[in-house]
């Protein structure tokens, strides 16, 4: 019976130590994944905001080419006949459609920008939140480490006080013949018992 309940403590004790260990372990991963989301995902909407503000570059250019060649075209085939007006509005036509251009694209990359903050924000607030939860488990690990170890060195003392006891009182008793009488486990054997079963797992 004894050493059944000291089989069933120690097994509630290694096990919550492995569930406090995986769910830090698990916190970790799920805030390295976020991160690598949130970084690919501003990445994707710079690239997609430059290459919008290099179609409208193009697409100016090509304007401005046509106009270039339309322009050509008319003193080639009537020289001396264009009319200053004529070239007026088409100059006025142009300025406005690259001002429509170079607008639109400093709004767009301005939302990217907009964008990519509150992305970081958020990242950031994540981040500052899993790692105040890292800490909360961690010193939470740390105080059942302690408490466990208190209690280990508390029945420790309690046993040899029994031991000495018994010793006294009991002299002719052969060793090990009032174990059954002794509080659980000496700290030793948990330590011994304990590295033994890390290195099987490294095994």
């Amino acid at each position: 019976m004894q050493r059944y309940l000291e089989d069933e403590l120690k097994r509630e004790s290694e096990a919550a130590e492995q569930r406090m260990a995986h769910k830090l372990q698990r916190i970790l991963m799920e805030c390295a994944l976020e991160k690598m989301h949130a970084v690919a995902d501003a990445r994707r909407q710079e690239r997609q905001t430059a290459s919008q503000a290099m179609a409208k570059q193009q697409k100016y250019s090509c304007h401005f080419l046509k106009f270039n060649c339309l322009s050509v075209f008319i003193t080639i085939k009537e020289p001396g006949s264009i009319k200053k007006e004529k070239y007026y509005e088409m100059s006025v036509a142009l300025d406005i459609t690259q001002k429509e251009n170079q607008e639109e694209a400093e709004k767009q990359l301005k939302e990217a920008e907009v964008t990519h903050q509150a992305i970081y924000g958020e990242v950031t607030t994540s981040l500052r939140e899993t790692e105040a939860q890292v800490q909360i488990l961690t010193q939470q690990l740390g105080s059942m480490t302690a408490w466990k170890d208190n209690l280990e060195a508390e029945i420790e003392e309690i046993r040899q006080s029994f031991q000495n006891y018994i010793d006294i009182t009991f002299p002719k008793l052969t060793p090990g013949q009032a174990d059954f009488i002794l509080p659980f486990r000496k700290r030793l054997e948990h330590r011994d018992t304990k590295k033994e079963a890390t290195d099987n797992d490294k095994e």
